[in-house]
């Protein structure tokens, strides 16, 4: 299967941890969402020719174009993000759970005087304790089953509870203590009850454990082996159930919270903010920053500027490192947020637990960007070897055209630094003096006017990729040679073609032959084309660089069509001249509002009578129902 080269480079930077992948389009949209015992393993079947064989993932793999991970402490806790960010970001691509069911949590509601343990499928802001999520509803029954004979609460409803007049069969098997009944328990007696269970489940009391253990040592001795047996179930599963969980929150009322973490390499610092939303972790970000200042002042700082932007901010923020003024910086976020916002260094427990977690997300991140530099390092390092480039290609351009039939031409040229898009330095360009359908002089157009650019700025790439062969090349090197432009490598990329027809569409086209044609690199100068490593990460870097610029290309010239088959749309309308084409545009704000717009709303324009307005809309009616109008 053909992957995008970058989540080629994902992958094999995934780390061997447990935790949840995430597939994302070139918008940053979650497309699929994974869980995964090692990473790393998981991610590299989706490298296999067939994939991992699910039908919809294929699908999926040619519109992603990254995979992010976020590590968790154990799989359980990987099942739980899992269905926490499945939840939230309801990718395309995951199954599509209707009844929006979640895992399983015990409710307790200490307010009642007599509380009792329920479990539950889903959290409720009702002031009641929720213990979980716990991912086996089997293992919690069979948990609840075992901790209710030793900490024996009532089982029947309030309704049950409040008619009842004698007490139940549980009592009489010794698992209620039949609160039901005047005298058979304190309300003192029965809070330790509750409070014992609430301890084991949020595993913070091993001596039930070290009890039932004795026990079935004890039955196991005296040769009692069914007994026994049953005794090891209930550990087994109080285990299983009472197993950290930091994907999900628990507590008496659903949290928003940020936590941050940090990881330092001397000047090389990464911070990791992990988002928790209505207890559920719904997603996280990572920074990487250049300083020598101290931890405590670093964190202060992050943390101001983080919340400075359109970051959303929650009621609690656990940091990694005490600041020096904490009250001043909850005070500053608090302002920008206009309700308090309380900030906390966590120094045991659960919350701890989580800056660990954010902690060691933000190390995965800092080496995955340190093998990540090396790789590239290394990489544009061969390239200039291998290609005999002047200089090393640490700032490539790639230039490309688009057009249909001659119409609407556009080019593009994107940009990379050090290996990673640029996007500050893309550029589009709308053709100006072409006519006709010509790439060659399209081509020398863009060229001319971005070296001309670069003269006057005096800044020039290290390397220009032109998408195109030999031919292409010597009409750009005329632009060259016109504008004197020297110690800049000139390149250019194209496939290769074979009898059975352009290679573009033997490589994309699903009745394609099996051979896949090789990328060749033409030189200025030289009459043979260079031929790397089909498989080579310096042909990789250079194809991802054009595929950049062809799908930058397609954009603008899509957008541009979609304009102009707008505007002329008002040209074909009898009556409108171009002041009224310009006072209609001006007045909806684009082509694409006018066609949407309504008589009434038509009438309100200067100039616009109601029989004019009702053409404008009997003519775009028209065209959105003729078959003509999908390409509108």
């Amino acid at each position: 299967m053909t992957l995008n080269n970058t989540i080629h480079m994902d992958i094999e930077r995934a780390p061997r941890d447990p935790g949840c992948y995430l597939f994302k389009d070139d918008a940053g949209k979650v497309l699929y969402v994974g869980k995964a015992k090692v990473l790393r393993n998981r991610l590299r079947s989706y490298l296999r020719p067939d994939g991992d064989g699910r039908i919809q993932i294929p699908v999926m793999l040619k519109l992603a174009t990254c995979v992010e991970c976020v590590i968790t402490s154990n799989e359980k806790e990987a099942l739980v993000l899992e269905n926490n960010l499945i939840k939230f970001h309801k990718p395309r691509y995951n199954i599509d759970l209707k009844d929006d069911k979640t895992f399983v949590s015990v409710r307790i509601d200490q307010r009642h005087p007599w509380p009792r343990a329920q479990i539950v499928h889903k959290y409720k802001k009702d002031g009641a304790t929720y213990i979980g999520p716990f991912a086996s509803s089997m293992k919690l029954y069979q948990t609840l089953d075992a901790l209710k004979r030793i900490f024996p609460l009532r089982r029947c409803s309030d309704h049950v509870l409040k008619n009842r007049t004698r007490p139940c069969v549980y009592h009489d098997i010794g698992v209620c203590s039949a609160p039901c009944i005047a005298g058979k328990v304190t309300p003192e007696r029965y809070a330790e009850h509750v409070n014992g269970l609430v301890a084991v489940l949020n595993g913070k009391d091993t001596g039930v454990l070290k009890e039932l253990e004795a026990r079935m040592e004890d039955a196991a001795n005296a040769h009692n082996y069914e007994q026994a047996a049953m005794l090891r179930d209930q550990v087994f599963a109080i285990r299983s159930t009472i197993e950290r969980q930091n994907a999900q929150l628990g507590g008496t009322k659903a949290v928003n919270r940020d936590v941050i973490g940090l990881y330092r390499s001397g000047e090389d610092c990464q911070l990791h903010v992990l988002l928790y939303r209505d207890d559920k972790l719904a997603g996280s970000s990572s920074h990487h920053l250049t300083t020598q200042l101290p931890d405590d002042e670093l964190v202060e700082q992050f943390t101001a500027r983080y919340y400075e932007g359109d970051h959303p901010v929650p009621p609690e923020v656990l940091l990694p490192v005490m600041v020096d003024d904490p009250e001043s910086l909850s005070a500053y976020i608090s302002d920008k947020a206009d309700f308090t916002v309380t900030i906390h260094c966590p120094q045991r427990g659960d919350k701890l637990a989580l800056v660990r977690l954010a902690n060691l997300n933000a190390e995965h991140a800092m080496k995955d960007r340190e093998e990540k530099q090396a790789k590239t390092g290394e990489v544009l390092a061969n390239l200039q070897v291998l290609l005999e480039l002047e200089n090393t290609p640490r700032l490539m351009e790639c230039y490309d055209i688009s057009h249909h039939q001659g119409g609407e031409m556009v080019g593009s040229g994107v940009c990379f630094s050090d290996g990673a898009p640029d996007k500050k330095r893309y550029r589009r360009y709308r053709i100006m003096t072409v006519e006709g359908n010509d790439d060659f002089a399209c081509m020398e157009e863009v060229l001319r006017r971005r070296l001309t650019r670069a003269g006057k700025e005096g800044e020039f790439p290290d390397l220009i990729v032109i998408d195109g062969g030999a031919q292409q090349l010597a009409r750009v090197q005329k632009v060259f040679d016109e504008l004197n432009v020297v110690g800049v490598d000139l390149i250019g990329l194209a496939k290769s073609r074979d009898k059975s027809g352009p290679a573009s569409k033997q490589r994309y086209s699903s009745h394609a032959p099996q051979q896949i044609t090789d990328e060749r690199v033409f030189l200025p100068g030289k009459d043979e084309p260079v031929t790397l490593n089909q498989k080579s990460p310096e042909l990789f870097m250079l194809m991802r660089l054009r595929d950049e610029a062809h799908r930058f290309a397609i954009r603008y010239h899509r957008e541009l069509s979609r304009k102009s088959a707008l505007t002329s749309g008002l040209d074909a309308v009898p009556g409108i001249g171009p002041k009224r084409k310009k006072a209609l545009i001006k007045h909806f704000g684009s082509p694409a509002m006018v066609k949407e717009a309504s008589v009434d709303d038509l009438m309100k324009v200067e100039g616009v009578t109601e029989k004019l307005a009702r053409a404008i809309h009997e003519h775009f009616r028209a065209q959105t129902n003729s078959p003509a109008a999908e390409g509108l």
